[in-house]
């Protein structure tokens, strides 16, 4: 079978056109993003990103926490607590003047503490000082002890109290002295 010569010359000339083509042809080039933003933006397949606000810590807010607000007839009375050395305290009375310390705003939660906040300037620093809750303990009510009204008490009520060593059960109920021991003197000497 015999081809004839102009289908192999149009076949040779369209594989040639296609090689050069091929050849001289640039990379496919990567869409830029920015293309797709409108996709980001409004789609509605996707939660919006919400955006915070970075919140820059002041030094007060760093080294300060908020010891108790007190309040009174002029306005409130505030202690501050340093929170590298406790013992540094700072207390704002209305109507003495302490140094650089000044009290701006109070905004007391009676019923939660860790609502309460007060905001402070020293110098030309201010910042919003509240409760830290890892560094306060709750220290537990003290009950006051009156050892008479115990025993006077416990006498008239009938009640036994448990023996206290060292001392004599006869004694431990009308007498919280310990007994007073003597040493016999040797007269034979």
């Amino acid at each position: 079978m015999r081809f004839p010569p102009i289908h192999i010359s149009r076949a040779l000339i369209a594989i040639v056109l296609v090689t050069v083509t091929s050849v001289s042809a640039d990379p496919p080039k990567k869409p830029s993003l920015m293309r797709y933003s409108k996709l980001w933006t409004n789609s509605p397949f996707t939660i919006k990103p919400t955006i915070e606000a970075t919140k820059t810590e002041s030094p007060l807010e760093r080294d300060w926490m908020l010891g108790s607000i007190r309040p009174g007839s002029n306005g409130y009375s505030v202690t501050l607590i340093n929170k590298k050395d406790r013992k540094n305290r700072v207390r704002l009375i209305p109507g003495f003047k302490n140094a650089d310390w000044k009290i701006e705003k109070v905004e007391q939660d009676v019923a939660n503490n860790e609502n309460s906040r007060v905001q402070i300037r020293k110098g030309s620093q201010t910042a919003w000082i509240t409760y830290d809750q890892n560094l306060i303990k709750v220290r537990p009510a003290t009950v006051a002890k009156t050892s008479k009204s115990k025993t006077s008490t416990a006498g008239k009520s009938g009640t036994a109290q448990p023996p206290v060593s060292g001392r004599s059960s006869s004694n431990s109920s009308s007498n919280n002295k310990p007994r007073v021991r003597s040493v016999p003197r040797n007269r034979g000497r």
